[in-house]
């Protein structure tokens, strides 16, 4: 899992200017993406032209996609540039503190900084006021940060949905704001099968694990799976230190060691589970909760200060939970892809060493844009009422870049698609 920054938080604004964003275009076109960090040799774009017709109306754009990889940015802006858009996005604040001369080329971008790990207030409000200002489009990945885990939509954090809807209120019925999903699905173009194998070996190495008795590739990664989550357990003090995860079924130990984190963070949470909800649903339900507490004033008591940065931790927490749960998941074992393969054996690495793994050959990226949905509409529905139309629109959008992707998983032609 990938750490939050400990970097103090300073908030940076979006600045855009239009002759940076171009340059910016053309840089990430012809250098970055298909870079050593990215390797993207392909962009294949289809279902935007819904959107075109918006933009060329003058219509306020709220981009909402998944985020499976590292390189997701990157290839937004390249759908961007092909289509037309223009856009201000959200960006980790510890990425502005790099580099000075970075942050000023990313602030006339359009980006702006957000703090993941406690209050985000200021950057709610300023994505609020270029919503309502309509100048520009605004990108968000409503997943929150990346889980690895291509084919299978993480359940949306409702930032996006809070900020459209305060914005489409204040702007009222007669200018709406529509939200567009965008389905992303990152493929391997060659056969990248000995690559993968090769990192599956330095894994279980770094993890100090021999894999024995193993009549495939499957249960040697099951396998690596269970030491690396036997230690991840116990640095969360969810083992003690001369504890064992016990072998058994993958599916039921990790789903098992899932349940375990959600059920203590509930406990530290005050949330009751409700009758009948599945693990998804009940991270879902914590997830809220901890967008709740980070939006809301914060006083200068004691008290209240110290359940805002637990926020913070209870976060970090909910992703290791959602962690487990994806390998729970028979992601592998119900399509045993070159992609999945490859995709999980990177998600291990960086679990172990918590630093983003680089690709390991040459991908293409298929984009989908789906059907917009208009908030105007969607807010008159529930009578203006912010909760129950925050809720839906996160789940409406949750629901339509997961079909976005299993449309493009589906229509895979590439070699990342074959079976491993």
């Amino acid at each position: 899992m990938l750490d939050f920054s400990d970097a103090p938080y300073q908030f940076f604004s979006a600045k855009p200017n239009s002759t940076m964003q171009w340059l910016c275009q053309q840089a990430n076109r012809h250098v970055f993406l298909a870079g050593p960090k990215h390797r993207i040799q392909q962009v294949e774009v289809s279902g935007g032209q819904r959107l075109q017709e918006l933009l060329a109306s003058g219509a306020r754009i709220l981009l909402v996609a998944n985020h499976p990889t590292h390189s997701d940015a990157q290839v937004m802006t390249e759908v961007q540039r092909r289509l037309g858009v223009h856009s201000c996005f959200m960006a980790a604040y510890d990425v502005f503190l790099r580099d000075k001369i970075c942050a000023w080329v990313m602030q006339r971008h359009g980006a702006f900084s957000i703090d993941r790990e406690g209050s985000d207030k200021q950057s709610m409000k300023e994505a609020i006021r270029l919503l309502k200002e309509g100048d520009y489009a605004m990108t968000i990945f409503p997943e929150g940060n990346v889980y690895l885990n291509n084919e299978r939509v993480t359940p949306f954090m409702e930032g996006a949905a809070f900020v459209s809807l305060r914005a489409q209120k204040e702007l009222g019925a007669d200018q709406p704001i529509y939200a567009v999903p965008v389905s992303f699905k990152m493929t391997y173009l060659d056969d990248v099968r000995e690559l993968v194998k090769s990192q599956m070996d330095e894994v279980a190495r770094m993890a100090g694990v021999k894999p024995e008795g193993c009549e495939n590739a499957l249960e040697e990664l099951q396998q690596i799976g269970h030491a690396l989550l036997t230690e991840r357990m116990k640095e969360w003090q969810h083992l003690s230190a001369d504890e064992e995860l016990e072998a058994g079924d993958w599916t039921e130990l990790f789903a098992g060691s899932s349940e375990k984190v959600i059920a203590g963070l509930e406990n530290k949470m005050g949330l009751e589970v409700k009758s009948g909800s599945d693990l998804i649903d009940r991270i879902r339900r914590i997830r809220a909760g901890i967008h709740q507490i980070r939006i809301r004033d914060i006083g200068e008591s004691a008290e209240e200060l110290e359940k805002s940065a637990l926020a913070g931790e209870w976060a970090d927490e909910a992703i290791l939970a959602f962690r487990a749960l994806t390998y729970a998941t028979p992601y592998v074992a119900e399509s045993p892809t070159v992609d999945r393969f490859a995709e999980t054996t990177q998600k291990m690495r960086e679990d172990y060493t918590g630093e983003s793994a680089k690709p390991i050959g040459r991908r293409a990226t298929l984009v989908r844009v789906g059907e917009p949905v208009n908030l105007a509409e969607l807010f008159a529905k529930h009578e203006s009422k912010l909760r129950p139309a925050v809720t839906e629109l996160t789940q409406t959008l949750e629901q339509a870049v997961q079909a976005g992707v299993d449309q493009l998983v589906a229509g895979n032609k590439h070699a990342g698609g074959k079976l491993f």
